[in-house]
């Protein structure tokens, strides 16, 4: 799935982009990491229902790691 992804991410999205496989294979190694803590800090710390946090988290590191890839563009 990671790498069908990354193939039409590369192919439709970043045309332009210099060393973009490297840069989404550290981002795919890092996003667990990024998920979990964003879970921790929605459900542990605000007290968010452990469903909605779920989603709200990876919404956020989607969005994050897509911001990534978008400002990185060089």
């Amino acid at each position: 799935m990671v790498m069908s992804s990354e193939v039409l991410l590369r192919i439709y999205v970043f045309k332009k982009r210099k060393n973009f496989f490297q840069l989404f294979f550290i981002l795919s190694l890092i996003n667990p990491f990024i998920s979990s803590a964003t879970l921790l800090f929605l459900y542990g710390l605000i007290g968010i229902d452990i469903i909605y946090a779920k989603i709200l988290g990876d919404i956020f590191t989607s969005l994050l790691i897509f911001s990534v890839l978008k400002i990185s563009k060089n």
